[in-house]
């Protein structure tokens, strides 16, 4: 779950840069609502073609439209649109075409020219003569247009990938075109994507296409993201390249870096990583096998984003840790992870140990693991009053009517 909850997020992510018809062309606006008891016949028909839209009354809705267009008002060049796009629903794709081009003709600077484009692309892919992508002025439309040729002859356009990434353009349409080429799985546009992921085209390109690469290639990109790794000296290359090993769920690759590595942030996000996928008997793997303080601290707090399986970890280091520090930092996080389960390891914690500052960590666990009746139990048997006081104070900040009542029981004294 948690895997699939970080690969969503990665996806989600490269998507938000990408414009909507690059990866779903048919996935139009709704056309907007109109009052139609307001602007006479012109909004009246447009309400009503919008109704006819939404109900996928094609033809209907392209006759309305129509008559919108004809009366040259406030919704004209919308209504030239949606003409348009009813047309083409209708399997009308030529009489779409040449009602996009009345549009551009009436209205040469509508906001709506650019929808019209996207689906002059659109229809032009799927009848087999695509649109030449060095022919789009605007950004968006060229991205649409290499989409719609990728689908047809991606030998062609990947030449035309290249020149874009390796121009002036903005990073933005160098994004979305490193998004095109890694939904390709010709071996022009895998090659072309392995070289700027080891640099050829510079750092800021390299490390997106770092992430597409673990995106679109799952676990089959492991190798190829290991030699980056390998033969970068730049940080954060490295870094992100760990990063994407939460998408292709590599733990084993993780651990042996946070082992041999020499770069104590590197370390740090190695663990915090593996922390990430949940790996918490790699985690335990590697606290065992280091004398690093900070290193083993960063492992304490990564188990507890390892959820339920960072519970027994933390266990096992609360019992053996000789550390003081270590060990409390592991009791309160035990407390976080574990929640009502770790119960009996934090009350034992606290029964057994005479350190006044370890037996605050048990309760501050207890506290953070919502179990009001061990705190109330433990409070009514401490002999010590700064200890007893401490218990209560955790008590005050809960709201547990268990809490409530033993307030009551020591007011009523």
């Amino acid at each position: 779950m948690k895997i699939n909850l970080l690969l969503a997020v990665v996806l989600a992510a490269v998507l938000s840069v990408v414009p909507r018809s690059v990866y779903a062309v048919d996935l139009q606006p709704a056309p907007p609502a109109v009052n139609s008891g307001t602007g006479g016949d012109d909004a009246s028909l447009y309400a009503d073609g919008t109704r006819a839209i939404n109900e996928s009354r094609w033809q209907d809705a392209a006759g309305l439209f129509d008559k919108v267009a004809q009366l040259h008002g406030e919704h004209a060049e919308g209504a030239l649109y949606w003409k348009a796009y009813a047309e083409n629903k209708e399997g009308q794709a030529a009489s779409a075409l040449s009602t996009c081009g009345e549009l551009r003709q009436r209205y040469p600077k509508s906001r709506w020219i650019e929808e019209c484009g996207a689906l002059e692309i659109e229809i032009r892919g799927k009848s087999g003569d695509p649109v030449p992508p060095q022919a789009e002025p605007d950004e968006n439309l060229k991205l649409l247009a290499l989409n719609a040729l990728m689908q047809e002859d991606q030998a062609q356009v990947v030449p035309i990938l290249q020149k874009i990434l390796s121009g002036n353009q903005s990073e933005e349409l160098k994004s979305r075109a490193l998004f095109v080429l890694a939904q390709s799985e010709s071996p022009e546009a895998r090659a072309l994507i392995d070289r700027i992921a080891r640099g050829q085209q510079g750092p800021a390109l390299q490390i997106k296409a770092i992430r597409m690469v673990a995106t679109a290639g799952g676990k089959r990109s492991g190798d190829m993201l290991a030699d980056i790794y390998l033969h970068s000296t730049d940080p954060e290359v490295k870094r992100v390249v760990l990063q994407s090993y939460v998408i292709t769920g590599d733990s084993a690759r993780l651990l042996a870096v946070a082992r041999q590595e020499t770069n104590p942030d590197l370390v740090r996000t190695a663990v915090h990583t593996l922390g990430a996928l949940g790996a918490g008997s790699d985690l335990l793997t590697l606290y065992r096998a280091t004398n690093s303080a900070e290193t083993k601290a960063d492992i304490i707090n990564s188990l507890i984003a390892s959820g339920h399986n960072g519970v027994d970890p933390l266990d096992e280091i609360v019992g053996s840790e000789q550390n003081a520090e270590l060990r409390r930092r592991a009791i309160r996080n035990l407390g976080i992870a574990g929640g009502m389960s770790a119960a009996p390891t934090l009350v034992a914690t606290y029964e057994k140990n005479s350190d006044p500052e370890t037996k605050k960590a048990a309760a501050q666990a207890l506290f953070l693991a919502n179990d009001a009746h061990d705190l109330v139990t433990l409070a009514r048997g401490e002999k010590d009053v700064e200890m007893k006081q401490y218990l209560v104070q955790q008590l005050s900040l809960m709201h547990s009517q268990e809490a409530t009542d033993y307030m009551l029981e020591i007011l009523n004294k």
